[in-house]
């Protein structure tokens, strides 16, 4: 299996410049697709960053969950057809397209993961009931909320580093930079 994957992966990077760049409806296809990838993505971000404690109830969740979700769907669409148009023009190496895809995806990750994972601490602290301490006991809300910012900024860009770094080969292979 495994010489089969490297024979048809050896034949779509001798076959890219033989067949010219992508068209413009192959360009069309990966935008969508990455737009629609980064919404998925920051919508999986969305829900499963979800800071409320455990035994919290659905509705209170929900309160929360909800609006960071659509945050996170909302700027990871954004970040994904950003971060394509930005690997379209580039048009990187084989080589360096991991790299690329890298740096976009800590940068759309961070732009979906920071304000997420803010806005669903800045509706938790007030309006979720939880243990003495929970939200930090020597934190302001100004600074708890800042926090957040950093925090989600920081595992979103890590994971948005992660997906960027095999995305960026396959649409390099995919369209035959």
């Amino acid at each position: 299996m495994k010489r089969i994957v490297t024979a048809l992966l050896m034949v779509l990077v001798a076959a890219g410049p033989v067949l010219g760049g992508p068209t413009a409806e192959q360009e069309e296809q990966a935008r969508a697709v990455f737009t629609i990838g980064g919404g998925l993505a920051g919508l999986g971000f969305g829900v499963l960053m979800d800071p409320t404690p455990e035994g919290t109830p659905l509705a209170a969740s929900l309160r929360v969950v909800i609006p960071a979700a659509a945050v996170a769907t909302a700027m990871g669409a954004l970040t994904g057809g950003w971060a394509v148009d930005q690997l379209l023009t580039i048009r990187p190496a084989l080589i360096a397209s991991p790299f690329l895809g890298a740096g976009l995806g800590l940068v759309a990750g961070a732009l979906t993961g920071g304000p997420s994972f803010c806005l669903a601490f800045a509706i938790a602290i007030p309006t979720v009931e939880a243990p003495e301490g929970y939200w930090g006991s020597d934190f302001t809300y100004a600074q708890s909320v800042g926090m957040s910012l950093l925090a989600g900024a920081f595992w979103g860009g890590f994971f948005g580093a992660t997906i960027g770094a095999v995305a960026g080969p396959i649409l390099t292979l995919a369209l035959g930079f």
